[in-house]
């Protein structure tokens, strides 16, 4: 879709060439009302620095120092060798942005409310970590490595410095911006960081997400590790963690030095017949490495009892001096740095990942020092001493055992009837969680969480289905993984995720015709949601069908209101349908919801450009390029409108702006006639 002027003849649209199919990180999503009660005490903390290491997806029995002796992460094992490592220790879920909320709060999911990957925030009264030493004079900094941490979770709070930025790749449905960066860039942004430290104390958080899918290690531990790409992964990541190590050695003494590095969660490697995390709550994705080493840490310690993310926040406010927020889960791990009990034998799992994205059952668990319970439609337990790899399910056999463990979890999560609100997670997101192997469902804004449904485990069959037809490492045709995913669909026909993917491959197909009858099936079946009203909206615009279009829009800002994506579609039908002031009323709205909104700005110096506005439209387009760069469009509107002003020089700094980005697949007339316009402007 384009406007109809300029110097080329035919001005392009950015609002159509950029972001027709945009899915925009939600800004106006909706908070949970509950708030930590109490704050840390404002007693003086000891100056010490702190350097937070969290590696994604990251197995404890595939680290050398836990003992596997078939890689080498001599720098972990360093870390290891001189502070104490947990054996024993474990994530509270096995999905990163509750995990680390867990971590930074010392509360359980239940109590700080994030809950998933996407559709839950931090909410910004919560104490963390970091909070708290900000608020003690130290300078604070984070560097994560994939956009499921990206500041729109809320775990920002508290930094200064929270660079989540991470390397664009190109548009598409196979190839999404912003989902991830290597090890080795975050590590170079942090030590950039480190650089410019010279007086007061730091605490640092740096995440590598290497160890996550997709499994592909850079040269050479592509090579060394060639039939075990998730090991080259982490062999890779401790590398890379190595110079952050040395750079901190360098910057700060050791007895002015805590460090901890630890995972989020593990990985299943087709355990119980998972390949990923999120679905179940099995050791395979539950248990963590778990290191920390400085000043009241004794070197060389192992310890043997149970450990738990929610106390990382406890552990160093005691070694600092400190005290936690009141009413928080976890508990100092300090005392077994003495050879005491700390009280942690009793930790809180669960995953909402199956219902949320497959309509399944929602999984909680009891883990203890010997035993897991799961709460499930079919109720698990296992004695971890005598069978780790929970095979052997005793709910028979040990009932009384069973009782008891669920009364705890009762009295941690409650009677098990709850009922939870999402914001709507737009598409470039779910593609973006997509990309990184993660089954993005089409989530519906409530759920209510009962224990009830299918049982995971009756669906493992599914599971399969989708790791062939549909994981990130799958080879099969294109028609194939269709004709899985449609007999998947039989099987478990109230799955969300099957409707996204079947639909998806259709459109990667070259079939928008069977995409859009598998979304309105989805709709005919109850799965009601903005985003598969705008997927559908999509595919009618490019049929040239705009009026029916719009209304599917219509539709879908009705169901998600703060879907910033869907309205510069439904602006940019309106601007091609020549309805001008609903486009400029839909745009003003966005930039009400996101004032960054790079697309809306460009949106309305289009319409400017219509009305022929030159010089509103040259204020629009200014803002949009100070927002984004890359937004090609939008430099070559503006190298027109400053030539028809007689400005050359930005003309053509303009102009070779775009040229600089522009690729010849999507830009190929546009680029000669370009560079002919900056013959003239030598």
């Amino acid at each position: 879709m384009q406007s109809n002027t300029s110097l080329f003849g035919r001005l392009p649209n950015a609002v159509a060439c950029a972001c027709l199919f945009a899915a925009v990180v939600l800004c106006g999503c909706k908070r949970s009302a509950t708030s930590s009660e109490s704050t840390a005490s404002a007693r003086p903390l000891r100056p010490l620095n702190v350097l937070l290491v969290t590696i994604d997806t990251l197995r404890a029995d595939r680290l050398r120092c836990y003992g596997y002796p078939e890689i080498e992460t001599p720098n972990i094992d360093r870390i290891a060798q001189n502070g104490a490592l947990f054996e024993n220790a474990v994530a509270q879920t096995p999905l990163t942005p509750p995990s680390h909320a867990s971590m930074f709060t010392g509360l359980y999911p239940t109590a700080h409310h994030v809950r998933g990957n996407g559709g839950f925030i931090l909410k910004p009264s919560t104490t963390t970590l970091a909070t708290i030493l900000q608020q003690q004079g130290w300078d604070t900094a984070a560097f994560v490595s994939a956009a499921v941490l990206t500041r729109v979770a809320g775990l920002n709070q508290g930094f200064t410095v929270y660079d989540d930025r991470m390397p664009k790749s190109g548009p598409g449905l196979d190839v999404i911006a912003d989902a991830e960066r290597p090890a080795g860039q975050t590590v170079d942004h942090a030590l950039r960081w480190l650089e410019t430290q010279s007086g007061r104390p730091f605490f640092l958080w740096v995440h590598v997400f290497d160890p996550h899918l997709p499994y592909k290690p850079p040269a050479p531990f592509s090579h060394r590790y060639k039939d075990r790409p998730y090991d080259g992964e982490i062999a890779y990541a401790d590398h890379e963690l190595g110079r952050l190590f040395d750079a901190v050695s360098k910057k700060s003494p050791a007895d002015r030095t805590l460090i901890a590095v630890l995972s989020d969660h593990g990985e299943s490697l087709g355990d119980h017949g998972e390949y990923t995390h999120g679905v179940f709550v099995y050791d395979s994705t539950l248990r963590i490495p778990f290191i920390m080493s400085g000043p009241g840490i004794p070197a060389g310690l192992r310890v043997k009892r149970q450990a738990r993310t929610v106390d990382l926040l406890p552990t160093v406010m005691e070694l600092m001096g400190g005290r936690p927020p009141a009413s928080i889960h976890g508990v100092s791990l300090t005392p077994f740095f003495a050879g005491k009990d700390a009280g942690t034998d009793i930790s809180y799992a669960e995953t909402l990942y199956p219902k949320i994205n497959m309509g399944w059952a929602e999984l909680r668990a009891i883990r203890t020092n010997r035993w897991k319970y799961i709460l499930a439609p079919k109720q698990e337990l296992y004695d971890l001493l005598e069978d780790p790899g929970e095979t052997n399910n005793l709910i028979q056999s040990h009932a009384a055992e069973a009782q008891k463990l669920k009364a705890e979890l009762r009295a941690i999560a409650g009677e098990g009837r709850e009922k939870i609100e999402t914001s709507t997670v737009d598409q470039r997101t779910l593609e973006q969680l997509r990309s990184l192997g993660y089954l993005s469902g089409v989530s519906q804004p409530t759920f209510e969480l009962k224990g009830e449904g299918v049982d995971p485990k009756d669906r493992v069959g599914i599971l399969k289905i989708i790791e062939e037809a549909d994981g990130p490492r799958s080879q099969l045709p294109i028609a194939r993984r269709i004709e899985l995913l449609r007999e998947a669909l039989k099987q478990d026909p109230t799955n969300p995720t099957l409707y996204y993917s079947l639909g998806r491959n259709c459109e990667k197909a070259g079939r928008p015709a069977e995409a859009i009858g598998v979304y309105q099936t989805a709709i005919r079946n109850g799965f009601e949601s903005g985003w598969l009203r705008s997927r559908i909206g999509d595919f009618l615009v490019r049929s040239g069908r705009k009026t029916e279009a719009i209304s599917e829009y219509e539709r879908a800002i009705r169901l998600d209101p703060s879907d910033t994506g869907t309205q510069t579609n439904l602006a940019t039908a309106y601007v091609e349908s020549g309805r001008l002031e609903d486009a400029e009323r839909v745009f003003q709205g966005i930039i009400k919801i996101d004032e960054t909104n790079a697309a809306a700005y460009n949106g309305l110096g289009v319409i400017a450009i219509q009305r022929r506005d030159g010089a509103a439209a040259l204020r629009y387009f200014e803002r949009t390029v100070q927002l984004n760069p890359d937004l090609l469009e939008a430099q070559l509107n503006l190298g027109i409108l400053y030539k028809m002003a007689g400005d050359r020089a930005r003309a053509r700094a303009s102009f070779e702006s775009f040229l600089a980005k522009a690729s010849p697949a999507q830009y190929g007339e546009t680029i000669p006639q370009v560079r002919e316009e900056l013959k003239t402007l030598q």
